[in-house]
């Protein structure tokens, strides 16, 4: 069974934000893109983040690999293509999130682009005639967010399961030159 790419499931968590395209028959109006100074929340929190974990609140096994082995270590059964998810926040509030774009030979390489905002723990982001809000937990560990979503996974058997998964993202640091 050929499991979904990590940018699929992503998109999964938000759902409305990459799928809703705009269309005028229908009445709906597309949210604006966020504009304005960044607050000093905001500044601290720009960076580049890096995407290093999603732990399940119950095993399940989406390897294809013919061995029943379900873990509740998500991340653990991606491949390095799939691991490879970037986001970008810019200090003029644009924003990117990147798949396969660090790992060699990335056959998924895909990327998004738009705008964000954080107030308080809820990041907002405005993209693709769409605007969704996630609540983000900055943790004791500093330069680490997380948050949580449940989705739909398919396991080897073929059986579709409601799971409750941690997003984990960690502030990517530059080099300092020497």
């Amino acid at each position: 069974m050929k499991k979904l790419n990590l940018i699929t499931k992503s998109l999964m968590v938000f759902g409305a934000l990459f799928m809703v395209s705009c269309n005028t028959d229908d009445g709906f109006t597309c949210p604006e893109p966020l504009v304005g100074e960044l607050s000093a929340d905001e500044t601290a929190f720009a960076g580049t983040w890096v995407f290093v974990g999603m732990e399940a609140d119950k095993a399940v096994d989406i390897t294809d690999d013919n061995i029943d082995n379900p873990s509740e270590d998500i991340y653990a059964q991606y491949s390095a293509c799939e691991r490879d998810l970037i986001y970008d926040f810019m200090a003029n509030r644009n924003y990117s999130l990147k798949q396969g774009s660090s790992s060699a030979d990335c056959d998924n390489k895909d990327s998004l682009t738009g705008t964000w905002g954080l107030t308080g723990n809820t990041l907002t982001f405005v993209a693709n005639c769409a605007s969704q809000n996630i609540v983000i937990d900055m943790g004791a560990v500093e330069n680490v967010f997380t948050y949580e979503s449940t989705l739909n996974f398919r396991d080897v058997s073929g059986s579709v399961k409601p799971v409750k998964v941690t997003f984990t993202y960690e502030r990517m640091v530059e080099a300092q030159p020497e």
